[in-house]
């Protein structure tokens, strides 16, 4: 069974909790920065990262971006999110096939 990780601010990731996912509940960039090498170091499958402290731990999410695992998935956070990890899985599918397939609706 795959080991899914949550890391972001406590009202963020509280609900994860419920679903049997691990959640590490930081209150900022730096605590986000140690959750993440301890989840690297915990050998988790999946992790998921909240928008808000995404944008302060890139360069770490980007050292692991080419291995199978983890798979990191950007979340928005509680109070509304800003469309990154929606921009981000876009590059990845780009780099992947070299086209930008996805359909937003302006466009449709």
């Amino acid at each position: 069974m795959s080991r899914i990780a949550v890391i972001g601010d406590r009202t963020s990731v509280i609900g994860y909790r419920g679903l049997g996912l691990d959640a590490f509940d930081v209150p900022d960039i730096d605590a986000a920065r140690k959750a993440w090498v301890d989840v690297l170091e915990q050998g988790y499958d999946v992790i998921f990262v909240t928008e808000d402290m995404y944008g302060g731990m890139i360069d770490l999410v980007e050292e692991v971006s080419e291995q199978a695992t983890p798979a990191v998935a950007v979340i928005p956070p509680a109070g509304g999110g800003t469309g990154v990890g929606g921009e981000r899985i876009k590059r990845v599918i780009e780099k992947a096939i070299g086209t930008d397939v996805l359909i937003r609706e302006e466009e449709a």
